[in-house]
């Protein structure tokens, strides 16, 4: 499957921080790294590692730190041809902070991510069998118009279009999202949002998720587990959703999929990490 992934394309710089932050302190963080992130970024590699080939729309600067971010793109193998650099932005950066639950504190920018325009004609061009797009784009000025062209190539090519609302939960933005994939976080879904969807995939962390299809809510709980990083949680279970859903049109195995995607991703640290899907697909029959 060819999965075109729309979204935010980041370096992450990441750290440990036990302590109560307060103003004016000078904050230093444990066992800090820098690595390639971003939700496009993350999906990309969590798509790959199931082999899947990717082509990837998003935005960068013209700096050094989105020279790291294709340098991944490329070892990862993935189509980089519609990543437009941008001259008047940065490249997006986060900060993020662990605490000692492994929760995440992220205070960054978005930078070029802001730029990103995505044409229905580029989207043709690239003849997906899926399209997947991150909702912190559709806070752009023409992210609206980005959604549209989703829709429209998604309609005219006959395929499944999935859309992570993560991020724009509070804005009050009212969005049609007919016959989609949706993913949003609990407490964050805006019922208006996704009214239309074919499917909804709640996530609620360690509870596991929500899924209301055919009319139906249905709970699947998570493995539990120790948390020891939760960043990029979500997007290692949007991409296991997406293939096991590809493979088998069953949403109740691909919530189950996910759900264990997801579990062993937060027992692990970084954002990316080594995921035995050899052993899990052919546990669920995924393979």
């Amino acid at each position: 499957m060819k999965v075109a992934v729309i979204g935010d394309l980041a370096v992450d710089i990441k750290g440990y921080y036990y302590g109560t932050i307060k103003s004016g302190e000078n904050i230093m963080l444990n066992k800090a790294k820098i690595n390639p992130g971003g939700v496009a970024g993350n999906i990309t590699y969590y798509l790959t590692k199931l082999k899947h080939q990717v082509a990837v729309f998003g935005a960068v600067g013209d700096d050094m730190w989105s020279r790291f971010i294709m340098s991944d793109l490329e070892n990862l193998g993935v189509d980089r041809s519609n990543i437009k650099i941008v001259n008047d932005a940065p490249t997006g950066f986060f900060v993020i902070i662990l605490d000692i639950n492994a929760e995440r504190t992220m205070v960054g920018s978005r930078g070029a991510n802001e730029k990103l325009e995505v044409l229905q004609e580029e989207l043709l061009n690239t003849n997906p069998d899926w399209i997947h797009l991150s909702g912190y784009s559709l806070l752009n000025k023409k992210g609206k118009e980005i959604l549209h062209n989703v829709q429209k190539t998604a309609k005219k090519l006959g395929i499944n279009y999935s859309i992570d609302l993560e991020g724009i939960g509070f804005t009050g933005m009212n969005l049609s999202l007919y016959s989609s994939i949706v993913f949003c976080n609990e407490g964050t879904c805006n019922e208006k949002n996704t009214k239309g969807s074919m499917i909804t995939v709640i996530k609620a962390g360690s509870s596991g998720c929500y899924i209301i299809y055919s009319g139906e809510i249905i709970h699947h709980r998570a493995l539990t587990v120790k948390a020891k990083d939760t960043t990029g949680a979500g997007d290692a279970f949007d991409a296991a959703f997406i293939h096991a859903y590809w493979k088998t049109k069953d949403a109740a195995l691909a919530c189950e999929f996910a759900n264990r995607v997801a579990s062993i991703k937060v027992a692990k640290i970084g954002n990316r990490v080594n995921i035995p899907f050899g052993k899990l697909l052919k546990e669920f029959d995924l393979s």
